[in-house]
């Protein structure tokens, strides 16, 4: 068994973020978080005042460390990104729910990366969930996933992976879909609403993230 099994992992990256607020909340929720910081995002930690139990970084975008229990320094010469590390390192330790803050302003390579990581999580037997102060993303492999309408934003939008999604059905929404082929050409299931207590989407093949959002103002 992993030292960490059983706990969630807080994932911290390094991507522009002003606001920490939503991390905070994360935290408070979940006291017994496991804090892996991806090089840079060790900024955000020393902000919100937190000892991370580890920092993965090649140190490609900080000079310095902060205090915390283990560092594990890589090479900026390799095929995976500090926030990918961190993440197989989580599942590694034993962690089966993740969370990644932090990794979704600035560079679009990394954002996407970043979201596409939802799916490699997947594969390695975890759940990942995206956070920003706006979003919540998660990757949805097939079969059904229910909601409540409280788990809920304001939208929610089903984004194609895969180029084809067959009997996609989407109930509790203001615009339902029965059995419905979805196609990553023509995206039609975005900014979607919740009108019921009780929320299903469906998926008989393919994959696709799912995306929890508010407007900003």
């Amino acid at each position: 068994m992993g030292a960490w099994q059983g706990r969630r992992a807080l994932i911290i990256s390094a991507a522009p973020c002003e606001n920490l607020d939503y991390v905070r909340d994360i935290l408070k929720k979940y006291p017994d978080i496991v804090v892996i910081c991806a090089d840079g995002g060790a900024k955000y930690a020393e902000k919100l005042n937190i000892k991370p139990d580890v920092i993965v970084a090649d140190f490609d975008s900080s000079k310095n460390t902060i205090p915390c229990d283990e560092v594990i320094k890589l090479t900026p010469e390799k095929d995976d990104t500090d926030t990918q590390h961190a993440a197989v390192l989580a599942i590694e330790r034993g962690c089966r729910e993740l969370i990644l803050v932090c990794a979704t302003g600035g560079r679009i390579d990394h954002m996407l990366s970043n979201l596409l990581l939802c799916e490699q999580v997947y594969e390695l037997g975890a759940n990942l969930l995206v956070i920003d102060e706006q979003n919540i993303v998660m990757f949805h492999a097939g079969g059904q996933m229910k909601f409540a309408r409280n788990e809920l934003k304001k939208y929610i939008s089903l984004i194609p992976l895969d180029e084809k999604l067959e009997g996609v059905t989407m109930k509790g929404l203001k615009y339902p879909l029965e059995n419905a082929s979805l196609t990553r050409k023509k995206i039609i299931s975005v900014s979607n609403e919740p009108v019921n207590d009780d929320i299903l989407i469906e998926i008989l093949s393919g994959k696709a993230l799912i995306i929890l959002t508010d407007d900003k103002y």
